[in-house]
C-alpha cells in the first residue's frame, strides 16, 4: 500500500489551503508523504479535476474532493493508511 498523497490544488482557493493545512497536520502522525499539484499548471490535471478541487488521493485512488469535510478525510487516511 502506497503511503504517496497528492494534493491536486490551485492558488487563491481557500478550501485548497484548508485542506494542505489539515493535512500537513496529519502528514507526521499517520506517516505519508505529501505532494502537492497545481492543477493550473497541467492541462490534463486541470480537465480532469478543475471544477472539483480540491482533490485528495492515496496514489492513484481519489479519496475525497470538494467540497472536503475535514473529519471525513482524517478517518479516511488513517484507515487507508495501515500502521
Amino acid at each position: 500500500m502506497t503511503r504517496d498523497v497528492i494534493l491536486y490544488t490551485r492558488k487563491q482557493c481557500n478550501l485548497c489551503d484548508e485542506t494542505a493545512a489539515e493535512l500537513r497536520r496529519l502528514r507526521d502522525e499517520l506517516r505519508f508523504t505529501l505532494q502537492e499539484l497545481d492543477v493550473d499548471e497541467d492541462v490534463s490535471l486541470r480537465e480532469q479535476y478543475n471544477d472539483i478541487v480540491p482533490v485528495v488521493a492515496l496514489g492513484d485512488r481519489v479519496i475525497a474532493h470538494a467540497p472536503v469535510d475535514l473529519a471525513e478525510l482524517r478517518r479516511t487516511l488513517a484507515e487507508a493508511l495501515p500502521d
